[in-house]
């Protein structure tokens, strides 16, 4: 809790490869791609609003990525694996590249040099791993406040772009129906569960060993990591400088 720290959320995305010369990206609109190239989808906003809470919380101040891989056969992942080279192989898109779409299905199209937003084309500046890394030691050189000094500041954060969501939602769709973004605030909101009320609860329980005695700060670490994934659909990583 003493050392500084940068929150990074990532939602990792499964890439279709695309091999031939018929797909409509180059063959209608002939883009810039090298075969194979690959895609991944976003998840519509008609489905869910996720890609919109994703790019309210990449506001500046937080680093969030799509993580999509340049690899697709079992043999290229063992490869990336062995060599610790998964993130080398894959492409950061930030939120903000993407911008505010409508309900239609949109997909990032990318090979090893550019990429491209479709459903109608434009291309998007993505950020190897590199890049990313120098963007943390950036941020981790000029703030040094130490993580426990942070804690409610990421999840006040993640609550802004959980209400700009839902505001944007209910103007958008003229809705007042935001059970779901009101649950959601709560759960961001909660204090942090506490030995007391688990022992309440009223499901059996499976012989384990006892579990090990955790700070208040590092429960709430843990409840904030739960809401981004449930949430927002991303793994929250909190990168600290080694000691």
């Amino acid at each position: 809790m003493e050392l500084p720290a940068i929150p990074m959320y990532l939602q990792f995305k499964r890439a279709d490869c695309m091999t031939r010369r018929s797909v409509w990206e180059i063959r209608d609109y002939k883009l810039g791609l090298e075969l194979p190239f690959f895609r991944f989808k976003i998840t519509e906003s008609g489905k869910s609003n996720q890609h919109e809470m994703l790019l309210h919380l990449d506001d500046g101040e937080n680093l969030v990525y799509y993580v999509a891989p340049r690899f697709h056969r079992y043999r290229e992942i063992n490869d990336a694996w062995s060599n610790n080279a998964v993130a080398s192989r894959s492409i950061f898109v930030s939120p903000q590249q993407i911008g505010i779409l409508n309900e239609e299905p949109h997909h990032v199209a990318y090979d090893s040099n550019s990429a491209y937003l479709c459903s109608e084309p434009r291309e998007v500046r993505f950020q190897h791993s590199v890049e990313v890394l120098e963007r943390l030691q950036s941020l981790l050189e000029n703030d040094a406040r130490p993580l426990g000094s942070r804690i409610g500041e990421i999840k006040n954060s993640m609550n802004r772009a959980l209400i700009r969501t839902r505001d944007r939602a209910v103007t958008r769709r003229q809705d007042t129906r935001s059970s779901f973004f009101d649950e959601m605030e709560a759960a961001l909101l909660a204090e942090p569960r506490s030995e007391t009320r688990m022992e309440e609860a009223t499901v059996p329980r499976i012989p384990t060993r006892p579990a090990r005695p955790l700070s208040r700060e590092i429960e709430e670490l843990r409840e904030i990591s739960d809401a981004a994934a449930k949430v927002f659909g991303a793994q929250l990583l909190l990168v600290q400088p080694r000691r």
